[in-house]
């Protein structure tokens, strides 16, 4: 005992102990870093290794060795698939021992050898990473088929189910070949259940060929779904409605005496009829394909019918209407032939109206074939035995004829009166002129007024020349009625004037002799009123009529202011 607390108290001893100690003490906690440097490590290895263990790599290679048989391309590259499946196997096993191993060395301090473990499980883990992507993109390769199919499908599901739901919407407008529908989706149900059923064996041609008909289903369906409603609507409604409307014009037109055997309503309703019935029945299986253009051949045919049958009943009625008036103007044509006919003769070479003998030659030769035809197409429309719209064309011609022929022999007509009737109108106007030019003359005889006759002398020879030259125009052959209108206006405008101012004249000589002898009254009394009024006489003998009055006014004024003004009534009443 003292030999062991002799050597403890030896100072080196102290010293190496203190030493050793610390020795110690640094070991443990390298050893403790360590091992928990080794624990991170190994827990970033364990997470590798569980994402390896989650690719669904046995899933696919599964299904890739299923489908390995389909052709010798396939069978080598799942072949080729398998030996890197089993590399990455072999890598994933090791790597799941060694990090078994690794914990364990961690777990009772072999930090060394779990140092070894740790670098193996580094290039195990990175090995089965490498093989793992490949082997997926391989696989994904092998699969592709599958997996486009099944993107396919699941595009068909949404689509079958979107059109079902459409279909049972529209369940009522539908309700003609709702059978049909429902057959047809659930038979395309089944075809999903077969293609499942394919996919589950691996067979994709099979599931591939079962794809085309789930298209070809659904395309049928959608095309169902979407034609039908309008489709049956014509079919069912309104072509039917259109056939009825037609067989109620025809019946009524019918039964107005038109004529309508022509268009065959009967038979093309009939045929229409049988036609209809089988589109009714391949719709009702389903079957849509031509039907369109069927039904609307129908309703074109129907509506060209109708039109027919319409343009037939008006044509009916424009018939009469046009008959009558082609009869009036037969009727008017010919008297107005008749009265061209009776006048011509005898006023062609008066009136220069020569060039009116081919028209009217023509014309009448073309009366002439208008009458000729004129009782077939009078009695077509009277039978009613030929499409009116037939007779409608004939008749419209000859209207058109009769018509032109009215107005040629009208504007023929117009020319004789226009003529005659200028004439007339200028031997009128010539009497009326002579009328005239002899009450001129009754006045300057009756108020016996010699200076007028003097002054007025050369007018009324000037006058009376007119006259004569208007009689020699009149009788020339021929008239020529435009000269002769402006000779007449020439003198009418002369012998009015002529007749105004002799008028006047008369007026003044008039008034100067009522004022005189008002006057004559006063002369006695007055002196200077006798000498005015005699002033006033001496101005009247020479012819100052104008001044004579003057002077006879403004001597009456001195006796009777304003006077004067009832003279001049007293002279117009005796005028």
């Amino acid at each position: 005992m003292n030999q062991v607390l002799n050597i403890l108290s030896d100072l080196r001893v102290l010293a190496a102990i203190a030493v050793v100690v610390l020795i110690l003490l640094i070991w443990m906690v390298i050893t403790r870093v360590r091992t928990k440097s080794y624990q991170k490590d190994l827990k970033g290895y364990q997470d590798r290794y569980d994402e390896l263990k989650n690719f669904p790599l046995q899933f696919k290679m599964n299904k890739a060795n299923t489908i390995g048989r389909i052709d010798e391309e396939t069978t080598r590259k799942v072949k080729e698939a398998q030996e890197v499946f089993d590399k990455y196997e072999e890598n994933v096993a090791a790597a799941a021992e060694h990090l078994s191993d690794a914990d364990d060395a961690i777990s009772v301090g072999k930090l060394k050898k779990a140092d070894g473990l740790l670098d193996q499980l580094d290039e195990e883990l990175t090995a089965a990473k490498t093989g793992a992507t490949t082997l997926n993109d391989m696989l994904d390769l092998i699969l592709a088929k599958e997996t486009t199919q099944r993107q396919l499908v699941t595009s068909y599901k949404n689509r079958f189910r979107a059109l079902k739901s459409e279909a049972q919407e529209h369940s009522a407008e539908l309700s003609y070949c709702w059978q049909y529908l429902e057959e047809k989706i659930s038979s395309t149900e089944q075809m999903f259940s077969t293609f499942e059923e394919w996919m589950f064996s691996s067979d994709f041609e099979k599931a591939n060929q079962e794809l085309v008909n789930i298209k070809n289903s659904l395309d049928e369906i959608q095309t169902n779904v979407e034609q039908m409603p309008s489709l049956l609507t014509d079919a069912r409604g309104v072509i039917p409605n259109m056939a009825e409307n037609l067989h109620k014009d025809y019946a009524r037109e019918r039964n107005r005496g038109v004529y309508l055997k022509h268009i065959e309503i009967e038979n093309n309703l009939s045929t229409l009829t049988v036609a209809l019935k089988d589109d009714l029945k391949n719709l009702k299986s389903g079957h849509v394909d031509g039907v369109r253009a069927h039904l609307d051949d129908y309703k074109q045919r129907i509506q060209q019918l109708d039109d027919a049958v319409n343009k037939e009943g008006k044509a009916f009625d424009e018939l009469n209407t046009l008959a009558q008036d082609t009869e009036t103007q037969f009727a008017q044509v010919e008297k107005t032939f008749q009265y061209v006919t009776d006048h011509y003769d005898h006023t062609n070479v008066r009136f220069g109206l020569e060039g009116m003998d081919h028209d009217l030659i023509k014309r009448k030769e073309e009366f002439q074939r208008l009458q000729a035809e004129r009782p077939r197409i009078m009695e077509s429309v009277k039978n009613h035995m030929i499409p009116s719209t037939t007779v409608l064309v004939a008749l419209k011609e000859l209207n058109d004829g009769i018509h032109e022929i009215s107005d040629s022999l009208g504007k023929m007509r117009t020319k004789i009166e226009a003529a005659s009737g200028d004439e007339e109108r200028a031997r009128k106007q010539l009497v009326k002129l002579q009328i005239i030019m002899n009450q001129i003359q009754v006045k300057i005889r009756k108020y016996k007024l010699p200076n007028i006759s003097r002054q007025y002398d050369s007018d009324m020879k000037k006058a009376e020349s007119y006259i004569d030259h208007l009689k020699q125009m009149m009788a020339q052959v021929p008239l020529n009625i435009q000269t002769v209108n402006s000779a007449l206006q020439e003198a009418l405008d002369f012998i009015y004037k002529l007749y105004n101012d002799v008028n006047n004249v008369v007026g003044t000589v008039v008034m100067v002799e009522n004022t005189i002898v008002f006057g004559n009254r006063y002369r006695s009394t007055y002196a200077d009123i006798d000498s005015e009024l005699t002033r006033a006489e001496l101005a009247f003998r020479n012819g100052e009529y104008t001044q004579a009055l003057t002077m006879a006014i403004a001597t009456i004024e001195k006796i009777h202011p304003g006077n004067y003004e009832h003279m001049i009534k007293e002279n117009a009443k005796g005028a």
